[in-house]
């Protein structure tokens, strides 16, 4: 992994971190990427409530930090804003891509208080996982205080009752997915009727479950360590897969 530093229209490599305010992180895969307007608009938009002041910086930054990522191999490069109000580029390589993911309640009620913009709470969300990591999970999956599920430590979930693709309500707070909403375009554009509710982990036992991730795409949910095995077999993920891979574009 190497960071750069942006200033005065030059990245220079650098150690230093200050914590993040605003980020964002897409796969980039042999030069491929997925949505990236909706990261670039997000990143903008979050920029503009962190720091407005560095919003006449933000295009060039962000032209030249496309153009220092690697067109070959998976990359899972990071767009930051720092808590000194620096802006950062993240080139890193990604980290394994697979198909199915095992998941873990995590047993405190959503510890996170900043879900304005995603960057504040990575770090904490990166922790959790860990937890989930070190007990053989793949994902943890956070809860609101009454036992409702918000999303994943790092990652979005929805599943399916029959053909109705099916959200956590919108009234449990869950941080901006890009993927979230690509999942959503397409079941619009495929006539698949959607909802969202509230359910606690109990409700998705034999569903159909994905775990949703800019670098993942849709993982197939097979186990969650002290619930249950008992899933149902994916059988929207090869439709969905391939609406998705019509989103990829050239890295600009």
């Amino acid at each position: 992994m190497t960071t750069y530093r942006y200033s005065a229209g030059e990245f220079q490599e650098t150690q230093e971190n200050h914590g993040i305010l605003v980020a964002d992180s897409f796969l980039v895969a042999e030069g491929l990427v997925r949505s990236l307007d909706k990261h670039l608009v997000r990143f903008i938009r979050q920029a503009t409530l962190k720091t407005p002041d560095l919003i006449s910086e933000i295009p060039d930054f962000l032209f030249k930090a496309l153009a220092l990522m690697p067109k070959t191999g998976n990359q899972f490069p990071r767009l930051e804003i720092q808590e000194d109000k620096s802006l950062k580029l993240q080139l890193r390589p990604a980290p394994e891509l697979t198909k199915t993911a095992t998941l873990w309640t995590y047993p405190e009620a959503d510890p996170r208080s900043d879900l304005s913009v995603k960057g504040p709470e990575l770090d904490l969300g990166t922790q959790i996982r860990a937890q989930a990591q070190a007990i053989g999970a793949d994902e943890a999956v956070i809860l609101n205080q009454d036992g409702f599920i918000s999303e994943g430590a790092l990652s979005s979930l929805v599943w399916w009752e029959g053909d109705t693709l099916v959200a956590p309500g919108n009234q449990i707070p869950w941080l901006e997915s890009v993927t979230r909403t690509e999942i959503f375009e397409i079941a619009e554009k495929l006539e698949i009727e959607t909802k969202t509710v509230l359910a606690k982990p109990q409700d998705l036992i034999g569903k159909e479950v994905w775990q949703l991730s800019s670098l993942q795409g849709i993982r197939l949910v097979t186990n969650w360590i002290g619930l249950t095995d008992d899933f149902a077999n994916g059988n929207h993920v090869e439709e969905f897969e391939a609406e998705l891979n019509k989103m990829l574009v050239p890295l600009p």
